[in-house]
């Protein structure tokens, strides 16, 4: 009895959430099977689009968050919000179907066209549908069904994208320039994600928003303006610690990627040797994020709390930029990326949408969605502007550009606490 009671302690559903659960787990299989199976091709179309021009596309990318999350906030504004999925989802497959009908018809100018716009979108798109999918979990799980199940549908996440990424190799390798295939070449595996967002619009009907106790008669419309998403920032401190927390987040795992490159490229100059490098970390790391989403996240959430993940981010990423700075080396560039993407998958993204459940009904559709895309991707533009301009504007060195960031992380771990004290209230 007593193993068995520690074994509850992991892994415990009762039975009346258990169809939700495994609904929550194919949908963001379905998901992230519907993304990885396209980053191959945004992968391709950036190298046909020119990889000099990647960061005047990474900027479109940025300016097209903003004005995009203002029209998103319009349209939850008025719609059904338990319609927010299926119009969401409608319209990338939607535009999918564009995109394929495009690559077919257009010469080779026109795919060249094609391909910038493809790289421009799936940007997008791979913020947007994962966050969307996010906003349905937060308001139908309450805040202690989030704790315990969070880890587990993330799970589903991870096999989602093993299997996309899976699909992608294997037409990569057996289907791709065949007779019957090679007109569309990579495009076609847009009708691959097209039937897992259409899988998704279909789970994604077994999740209403949970009932507001403390208002039964809630209406179905969100209400608002366009601008509530920006609006809060400035308003609200748990919006405002929240999206400073994802900067800083998204800016040093940035800076640290760049600089864990910068040791990559050092180490070898053999492009399979690398290659083969990157396949180690993958094996590493997807076992190591699934026994943690499986066996560990929902426990620790539970017996600790959201605080303690939060404050350990910036703790671990400051003792990554020590470990980078102390001892530039491949074997530190495997363990630092290998603990920081289990961390990042394991614990504190499910940490993250635990806290959102907290949040009122208006910050859970809007606030979370513009986190999700503008500050998560606004980190990311500061970050490798930093690693490519600041540290050659300061006069650093790569390792230098270590030292100077780990104050960041120290303030990371701050946020993260203030961010959970200013939710609770």
């Amino acid at each position: 009895m007593d193993t068995i009671k520690r074994l509850k302690d992991f892994i415990y559903v009762p039975k009346e959430d258990l169809s939700s659960l495994l609904k929550a787990f194919f949908f963001f299989y379905s998901v992230l099977c519907a993304w990885y199976v396209l980053r191959p091709v945004r992968n391709e179309m950036a190298v046909q689009a020119g990889l000099e021009n990647l960061p005047g596309l990474l900027s479109i990318v940025l300016l097209i968050m903003l004005i995009a999350n203002p029209v998103y906030s319009w349209l939850v504004s008025k719609v059904n919000k338990d319609r927010v999925v299926l119009y969401t989802y409608l319209f990338f497959i939607l535009n999918l179907i564009l995109f394929f009908m495009g690559w077919s018809f257009l010469d080779a100018s026109g795919r060249v066209f094609i391909a910038k716009a493809f790289y421009i979108w799936c940007n997008v798109f791979s913020f947007f549908v994962v966050s969307i999918f996010w906003v349905a979990m937060i308001n139908h799980f309450s805040s202690n069904q989030a704790k315990l199940y969070f880890g587990i549908v993330s799970a589903g996440g991870s096999l989602g994208a093993f299997t996309g990424s899976s699909i992608a190799r294997y037409f990569s390798t057996q289907v791709c320039g065949t007779a019957t295939m090679s007109d569309y070449g990579p495009f076609s595996l847009i009708l691959v994600s097209i039937i897992g967002l259409a899988i998704a619009i279909i789970l994604s009907y077994s999740f209403p928003d949970r009932k507001m106790t403390s208002n039964p008669n809630e209406s179905n419309a969100i209400g608002g303006s366009s601008f509530d998403s920006i609006l809060s920032v400035f308003r609200l401190p748990s919006i405002r610690n929240l999206s400073v927390y994802m900067i800083l987040w998204t800016g040093l795992m940035t800076l640290g990627w760049m600089i864990a490159l910068g040791i990559i490229q050092e180490w070898s100059n053999d492009s399979c040797e690398r290659t083969a490098f990157f396949a180690r970390v993958e094996q590493i790391v997807t076992p190591l994020t699934l026994f943690c989403q499986f066996f560990l996240t929902s426990f620790i959430l539970r017996k600790l709390g959201t605080k303690i993940i939060l404050v350990m981010y910036g703790v671990i990423l400051f003792l990554a930029l020590l470990a980078y700075a102390s001892y530039p080396q491949i074997t530190t560039v495997l363990v630092v990326v290998t603990l920081l993407r289990t961390f990042e998958y394991g614990f504190n993204k499910p940490t993250r949408e635990t806290l959102f459940t907290s949040l009122q009904i208006q910050q859970r559709y809007k606030s979370t969605v513009f986190m999700d895309t503008f500050f998560a991707r606004g980190g990311e533009v500061l970050g490798s502007l930093f690693a490519t301009k600041g540290i050659l504007l300061l006069g650093l060195t790569t390792m230098g550009a270590s030292w100077v960031a780990m104050p960041f992380a120290a303030l990371l771990s701050w946020t993260g606490y203030q961010a959970q004290k200013t939710v609770d209230k």
